[in-house]
């Protein structure tokens, strides 16, 4: 009975030392996530932790970066889209044309309202809402925000089709208007200090 209790022993101590042992590594491996600020020009968001339940899809190609958040429920009709390509040197009203064209050309009916310009800025941008109405009924709103930056071009996107609540559009407008660009290279547009936010 003495060499079995001692052998008991020695395999709770083994089991014990091999726990322990588990929870040290496993605590030292913990990898701390902040955000962080790259190196050049970066856009600046506002919080968005009420999208942490959203489908996220993503898009990299060489000259083309999107991110896509679709409503978990409504999907496409609720969603929201930030895109960044290449810079092209075009003015800010050459890019909302070429966005805004489609609506003009598949709509029944079709506006385009300003809500914000500033295209003499260091980063020139536009904010406006375009309403669509398609021959079947269905109805979209999207909102759309462009910068024009030295190293990219962006392009954020906040889109509803069918279900329009007037004081989410309007959360989103402000959301919008808290967007900006910054650069770490630079001392003008000075990108946030991440380890303060």
């Amino acid at each position: 009975m003495g060499k079995v209790s001692v052998q008991i022993k020695i395999i709770k101590n083994i089991f014990l030392l091999s726990l322990s042992y588990i929870c040290l590594i496993g605590c030292t491996n913990i990898v701390e996530h902040k955000t962080s600020v790259s190196k050049g020009e970066n856009l600046i968001t506002p919080y968005s932790g009420f999208l942490a339940g959203w489908h996220v899809w993503i898009e990299n190609k060489e000259n083309y970066h999107a991110s896509m958040w679709q409503h978990p429920i409504h999907g496409f009709k609720d969603a929201y889209v930030i895109s960044v390509t290449a810079p092209k040197h075009k003015k800010i009203a050459y890019f909302r044309q070429v966005i805004d064209q489609p609506g003009y050309d598949a709509c029944v009916e079709f506006t385009t309202l300003t809500l914000e310009s500033l295209p003499n800025e260091l980063y020139p941008s536009d904010i406006w809402q375009t309403n669509c109405k398609k021959k079947n009924g269905n109805e979209a709103k999207i909102l759309h925000l462009i910068l024009l930056g030295k190293d990219s071009f962006y392009h954020v996107q906040k889109i509803w089709q069918d279900n329009f609540i007037s004081s989410e559009i309007e959360q989103w407008q402000s959301r919008f208007k808290q967007i900006y660009l910054c650069d770490s290279r630079a001392t003008v547009t000075v990108c946030p200090d991440v380890y303060s936010l």
